[in-house]
């Protein structure tokens, strides 16, 4: 049964080694130090009386040594130094002899938080064993526990079993109870100076600050939270550049050298209509989505700068502009705008020959007092014709012209012409014509249609014409 206890401690190290953790990943350094107890009287029958203190044997002081170094998250390799005064019998009154021993242990952590402040583990190993004389080589194999009270101090609680080559030294349980201390520098996988409890990218060498992860661009945000690991930026942008600083990343502004607005992607908004800039074709005029920012005074579908006519509803065929009466005309256009018209008269029906011919009649039959301006009453009904359809064609304009024959002085000749028209022209007026649509001019003799070396060609080219202004 003695010499297979050691056996039976090691297939519970193997049985337990997959569950186990690291307490001390990043102190990997341990010391210890304490009291060393050895037990002989334990052994056979075993255990009993395991924890009878009055068994114990040891020597005042600190009698036990720990150095531990953790070799991975599971294991930690540790070497014991111990001496004590032992009588194998228990009786520490019969007379005690020098004992030591050296031990080399592999240690495995059963709790899987380093955190914990209960930190048990087995441990197994060889080891060579003084009694008095004697020495031999060993096989060790417990378990134990460290409390700690703090991330590098704790207290330890240990059981050994030794089982020894040589009868003369013999199998015993040896105990410990100290204190263990933990220091040293953790694990840092990737050799950047930060350990890799403290790594945030354990893996990829970094900088101390960034919790040792990399920064490319060297803008001080990780490359791992950087947006932009290539572009130096900002901290508030994930890393990445804000050229305009308008608070939108370049990345995602659609104007980067403009400083802009959030709800346009960046761009900018000079007349606050809604429309960035880029897209409205009316930048510095308020005006509306459908129009490509520009603005619409009339509301007539039609913006501003395409509108003819902006400060009066139209219509797309009139480039804006309305038209009252429907003749394709628009009315700024239009001398006729109430009137249905052709486009070739501005908008105005055209007169017929005839009547055209009727006042070219009237007008001839226009007579004066000899060598005067004065109209005949004779020639007033001739007159009153030339009124009424005037009056009919009121979108009409007229040129009134004063002839003469060749008769007399010429410069008389020329200021009667001009008189005569003048008072054809009163006369219309007088009979609510508006002047407006008149004009008089007089030439003399200088435009005769008939021969003025004869009677009846004088009497031709003394004459009065209405002509119709085209």
């Amino acid at each position: 049964m003695k010499k297979q206890l050691p056996l039976m401690l090691c297939m519970a190290f193997l049985l337990f080694a997959g569950k186990a953790n690291s307490q001390n990943e990043d102190r990997p350094w341990l010391l210890g130090f304490g009291i060393h107890f050895v037990d002989y009287t334990s052994v056979d029958p075993m255990f009993e009386g395991l924890y009878d203190t009055k068994d114990f044997n040891s020597v005042p002081g600190i009698s036990k040594l720990d150095i531990g170094r953790s070799l991975s998250k599971a294991f930690t390799l540790e070497l014991s130094l111990a001496a004590a005064t032992v009588n194998k019998s228990g009786d520490r009154t019969s007379g005690t002899e020098f004992f030591a021993d050296v031990d080399l242990l592999g240690k495995f952590n059963f709790i899987n938080k380093t955190e914990c402040w209960f930190d048990p583990y087995i441990a197994v190993g060889p080891g060579y064993s003084k009694y008095d004389t004697e020495g031999s080589l060993s096989l060790n194999a417990g378990i134990g526990s460290n409390f700690w009270l703090s991330n590098g101090v704790g207290v330890r609680a240990q059981t050994m079993y030794n089982a020894s080559s040589s009868e003369a030294v013999g199998d015993y349980f040896h105990h410990t109870l100290g204190l263990v201390l933990r220091f040293g520098t953790g694990k840092d996988t990737d050799k950047d100076g930060v350990v890799d409890k403290e790594d945030k990218c354990p893996t990829v060498a970094g900088i101390e600050k960034l919790s040792g992860c990399p920064d490319k661009d060297g803008d001080g945000v990780a490359d791992m939270d950087d947006a932009c690991p290539e572009i130096k930026g900002l901290a508030a942008l994930k890393g990445c550049p804000d050229g305009d600083g308008d608070g939108i990343a370049d990345k995602d502004d659609s104007c980067p050298e403009l400083a802009g607005l959030a709800e346009l992607n960046g761009c900018p908004d000079k007349d606050a209509d809604g429309i960035a800039d880029k897209d409205d074709k009316c930048p510095d005029a308020k005006g509306l989505a459908t129009m490509s920012g520009c603005p619409d005074t009339d509301g007539d579908g039609i913006a501003d700068p395409n509108d003819q006519c902006p400060k009066e509803k139209g219509t797309s065929a009139m480039a804006g502009c309305p038209d009252r009466d429907g003749d394709g005309v628009a009315d700024k256009d239009d001398k006729c705008p109430d009137v249905i018209g052709l486009k070739t008269n501005n908008g105005c029906p055209a007169m017929d020959v005839e009547v055209i011919a009727k006042i070219s009649f009237a007008a001839k039959a226009i007579q004066f007092e000899t060598g005067k301006d004065v109209i005949k009453k004779a020639s007033h009904a001739k007159l009153d014709t030339v009124v009424n359809i005037m009056k009919k064609y009121q979108f009409t304009s007229w040129s009134i012209e004063g002839h003469t024959d060749n008769t007399g002085n010429a410069a008389k000749n020329l200021q009667l012409s001009k008189d005569r028209a003048a008072s054809v022209k009163k006369y219309f007026v007088n009979q609510g014509i508006d002047a407006g649509r008149l004009t008089s001019e007089g030439y003399g003799d200088t435009k005769p249609i008939g021969d003025n070396k004869t009677s009846k060609g004088r009497a031709e080219n003394r004459r009065v014409e209405i002509k119709l202004n085209e």
